[in-house]
């Protein structure tokens, strides 16, 4: 009897992972959708904060790059970059917008962008400079 009562926990569980599951993809599915409405044959999208400096007073802007499936830019207008950052800071609010990032539309994920380099370079440990 108690074999039963472990199916059916086990059933329950599946279900909602199942529910979950079909959840995300449609989020992803619609995020794609809306994005290649934005500009077609998008496939990624880096996104790159940068900070310049206006006449002493820093401005922060975040570049944005759409990408099409074997990694050339996707034509397309100032608004449509515009459109495609503000519709995945909407999705993603919880992102930290202060690093690259880079959203792979197929997959549906968002991911770090910042380069690395392996620890044996130790690129980390260089001399600290002053002047």
């Amino acid at each position: 009897m108690q074999n039963q009562g472990t199916r059916l926990l086990r059933a329950a569980e599946a279900f909602r992972g199942a529910r979950a599951y079909r959840r995300q993809m449609a989020f992803r599915d619609d995020l794609a959708t809306q994005l290649h409405t934005i500009a077609p044959g998008i496939a990624r999208v880096h996104l790159t904060p940068v900070t310049t400096d206006v006449d002493g007073t820093p401005r922060r802007q975040t570049l944005v790059n759409l990408l099409n499936s074997i990694g050339y830019t996707v034509e397309a207008p100032i608004g449509a970059h515009r459109a495609a950052r503000r519709l995945l800071v909407d999705a993603f609010p919880a992102a930290d917008w202060d690093r690259p990032l880079i959203y792979n539309v197929g997959t549906g994920y968002l991911m770090d962008n910042v380069p690395t380099a392996p620890a044996a370079l130790g690129t980390d440990t260089a001399p600290e400079v002053t002047a």
